[in-house]
């Protein structure tokens, strides 16, 4: 899950890298057709970081046994008959609790910024394709 979550992540920034490039030379050259790719780029993007996250949000809501009665000798990569072995590795299991932090929000505010940009990229390109003042433009 987590080579898959880093996956997700880097082809993500590689259409963010590439969109920022295709916007800039749509915006100076007055491409119509650049800038509504970029628009797309944005938005594949952000479907890209919402698989991140979706995978770290349920890789980190995975159930931990709380109870003793709960415990069956396997849990989150520890495979083991119940007593012997499990009973010893009872006491290290409280060190793989993840919590989550101001990253995640962080991550989420950006995959919404991504959407927002994405439309945002999209209508500049509607409003310069049927604006008549883009022609005075030079």
């Amino acid at each position: 899950m987590q080579n898959l979550s880093i996956s997700c992540s880097l082809v993500c920034l590689i259409i963010l890298g590439s969109a920022a490039l295709v916007g800039a030379f749509g915006v100076c050259q007055r491409q119509i057709s650049a800038i509504l790719i970029t628009g797309v780029m944005y938005l594949l993007a952000a479907l890209f970081a919402l698989f991140t996250l979706m995978i770290i949000h349920f890789k980190r809501q995975q159930g931990r046994p709380m109870l003793d009665s709960d415990y069956d000798g396997t849990v989150d990569g520890i495979v083991a008959r119940p007593g012997g072995a499990a009973i010893m590795a009872k006491p290290l299991l409280g060190a793989r609790v993840f919590l989550t932090s101001w990253s995640l929000d962080l991550g989420w505010g950006g995959v919404v910024l991504c959407a927002i940009a994405s439309v945002l990229w999209i209508l500049l390109s509607k409003i310069m394709r049927y604006n008549p003042f883009s022609t005075l433009m030079i």
